[in-house]
């Protein structure tokens, strides 16, 4: 029943990277066109440097999706399956799963905090995870720790990654799977989530799996050094300068939030590593690094999506 890995899977995921291909060729066609206007329309300069900043920006996207929808595909990474679950389609598995019951101790649940693996599983579970299998889930990197199911059977072979860090190992072979510390870890504490980009940054406070406040802040970034004018050096001077001055515009509009909110639990935070640092220098809170889309900072249902998202891989 949950054997969601056959042939529609790897045809599912090559017609998505047909897709992303396609995608991937009308955006460059439009960083092309829109370096050219940048060279012709001098007054609206800004606007168009934001613009293309922020098409340059979703064809990397896009580009790091395809090569790994591609290593997924040709089975490098040896997973039956790896996507992301909407909050929606996860609810409908939590549901499944925590239905099934065996006639015996059939089902296995383990927890695993950050960083911690599978060295400590008690014998009775180890002898129904082999070698393989064990590496395959060391290898999942995860800023939240691993919730793990599986049957002795093996027709189950699931590990997600949920949204709000598990505190604690736990392993348990029972009738039934141990939901309750992965629904606890899906809650949401009221939480800072950051998706940081060069020249738009989102910034908005969770609370309840929605937000209560949210703003995006935009400035402009120089776009892609180009042969001739100013030298490669002095070129990147500038655009650092315009970085620096666009985290420190984010951090004036994020100080006033932080003064309101400071019961936060967790920061989430995606986007570019180095400016998230910049933002949240002196800040002490625990941060979640998480994957999102640039686009993404335009609409905060979609950020919300994001961030709510839960990574399942199929084992």
């Amino acid at each position: 029943m949950l054997d969601i890995f056959k042939k529609e899977e790897i045809n599912a995921l090559k017609a998505r990277i047909r897709e992303l291909e396609e995608e991937n060729s009308k955006l460059r066609l439009r960083v092309g066109k829109k370096d050219e206007k940048t060279k012709k329309t001098v007054a609206s300069g800004q606007e168009v440097n934001r613009e293309l900043n922020e098409a340059k920006q979703q064809v990397i996207s896009l580009e790091n999706e395809i090569i790994k929808l591609k290593k997924e595909t040709k089975g490098e990474l040896d997973f039956r399956f790896s996507e992301n679950f909407s909050h929606n389609r996860l609810e409908d598995l939590l549901i499944l799963l925590g239905t099934m019951q065996s006639r015996t101790a059939a089902l296995i649940t383990i927890y695993l905090p950050k960083d911690e693996t599978l060295a400590n599983m008690p014998s009775d579970i180890a002898a129904h995870i082999d070698s393989s299998q064990r590496a395959l889930i060391e290898k999942i990197d995860s800023h939240t720790g691993k919730a793990i199911f599986f049957d002795t059977e093996k027709v189950i072979k699931l590990v997600m990654l949920p949204v709000f860090p598990i505190t604690r190992s736990k392993y348990s072979l029972e009738r039934m799977f141990d939901m309750e510390p992965l629904k606890y870890s899906l809650q949401s504490d009221k939480t800072l989530v950051i998706n940081a980009h060069a020249g738009e940054t989102f910034i908005g406070i969770m609370e309840d799996d929605s937000f209560i406040e949210h703003n995006v802040i935009r400035s402009s970034v120089m776009g892609k050094h180009k042969k001739g004018g100013w030298s490669q050096k002095r070129f990147q001077s500038l655009v650092e300068e315009d970085i620096k001055h666009h985290s420190d515009k984010v951090r004036t509009a994020l100080d006033p939030i932080m003064g309101k909110h400071r019961d936060i639990q967790y920061i989430i935070a995606g986007g570019d590593g180095k400016l998230i640092r910049m933002i949240l220098g002196g800040y002490d809170y625990p941060v979640i690094m998480k994957s999102m889309d640039t686009v993404s900072t335009r609409n905060a249902e979609q950020v919300l999506r994001e961030v709510m998202a839960v990574r399942v891989y199929g084992i």
